[in-house]
């Protein structure tokens, strides 16, 4: 036995994170996952020019900041763009889901529609008209009214980022699509 040598190896935990970490990482950029907002838009979307019944409104805004997270310019003039993104239809409802014995409304839900189109500058089109709806429930407390409100608030506006994200992975995809024919 005097000959018998053991050898051990010594990992510590950095090592064993970081082997984990680059294990996840190859895995994950085999499978085709991307993260969000890194999806490529069509090369005609450079310059975008957002096109709203309500121009100043929120949503609007979340796909001029969604478009530029993705690379594109977004120009307020139209004859600047190399592509026009028309918002159609923008609809917002609220429903009640839910009451108590009383009568009282306990939880609502948010419902938001968007319809959009893309199209070149020359009117050629990018992207068919698409519509997307997503919904959520917030509890609602009539014995905390302003509460409710700033709650029905928050998820309204995390409602329509959420949609937003939705048209911009629909708008990547109909760009993939048409790098294949």
């Amino acid at each position: 036995m005097a000959g018998n040598k053991t050898s051990y190896i010594i990992v510590t935990r950095r090592q064993v994170f970081c082997l984990l970490a680059a294990f996840v990482a190859a895995t994950l950029s085999g499978c085709g996952f991307h993260l969000r907002g890194s999806e490529a838009l069509p090369a005609e979307m450079s310059v975008t020019y957002i096109q709203s019944g309500k121009p100043f409104s929120t949503l609007v805004d979340d796909f001029a900041e969604a478009l530029r997270a993705r690379g594109a310019k977004v120009t307020e003039t139209i004859e600047d763009a190399t592509a026009v993104l028309r918002i159609q239809e923008n609809d917002r409802e609220r429903d009640v889901l839910s009451v108590n014995t009383s009568g009282k409304v306990l939880e609502y839900e948010l419902r938001q529609t968007i319809r959009f189109a893309v199209a070149t500058a020359e009117n050629l089109p990018l992207v068919e008209s698409q519509t997307v709806t997503m919904s959520r429930a917030y509890l609602y407390k009539s014995t905390d009214v302003l509460g409710s409100e700033r709650e029905k608030e928050a998820v309204r506006s995390t409602l329509q980022k959420n949609l937003v994200n939705m048209a911009m992975l629909r708008i990547a995809a109909a760009a993939r699509q048409g790098t294949r024919h």
